[in-house]
């Protein structure tokens, strides 16, 4: 089973989704299902830190930070369940997932009450992206030549990869009873630069 599905918000959000479902049996005692997934989505509202700042007195003196994400996800959910008597059976699962992000047009809330947004750089203040020494920089001046004091934090771009997974062996070796060997596995790794290849990463 194929299965496509497009949402799209009064905000420009928008999101694609393909799934498909496939159970597969190479032999009477194997039974495998297979449930590869993508997701891509565009949010303009994503929450990065926030700054108190006097001077920011439309927003009580806070400037709350968002960041505009175009975002992609890929996971490959496979069971697996050998039946090698009524007694001896062996099933497994796994789930590989990799999902990564990459931020643009940094912005804080123009007004308290309203879905606005004034971007740095274009609608106020200044804005820069740096390489550091340890991590990637963003310097935001909030009102340019004015009073207030820059800040800077982390860039936001991210890649993120995780793999889980069991195997469950199961033996009656004599009726009623019961014995249960069970091996489970979890990995996970970071990165700092949104370089999404599916077929690499997953590996």
């Amino acid at each position: 089973q194929l299965a496509y599905e497009y949402n799209r918000n009064a905000q420009r959000e928008w999101r694609h989704t393909v799934e498909l479902d496939m159970e597969v049996r190479p032999a009477s005692a194997l039974r495998v299902r297979l449930g590869p997934k993508f997701v891509r989505q565009w949010d303009v509202d994503q929450y990065v830190t926030t700054r108190r700042d006097p001077l920011a007195t439309r927003t009580f003196g806070g400037r709350w930070i968002f960041g505009d994400i175009d975002q992609s996800e890929v996971s490959f959910e496979t069971r697996a369940e050998w039946t090698f008597s009524p007694r001896l059976t062996l099933q497994l699962w796994a789930q590989p997932f990799v999902s990564s992000g990459r931020f643009a047009a940094f912005k804080e809330f123009s007004a308290p009450g309203v879905f606005a947004f004034d971007v740095y750089g274009r609608d106020r203040g200044t804005i820069a992206r740096r390489s550091g020494p340890s991590a990637d920089l963003v310097t935001v001046d909030p009102d340019g030549a004015g009073p207030a004091v820059p800040f800077t934090f982390a860039e936001q771009d991210f890649l993120v990869r995780s793999v889980r997974g069991n195997a469950v062996l199961r033996w009656e070796y004599r009726p009623g009873s019961t014995f249960f060997l069970v091996w489970q596995q979890q990995r996970s790794g970071a990165d700092d630069q949104a370089d999404l290849g599916a077929t690499r990463d997953i590996g």
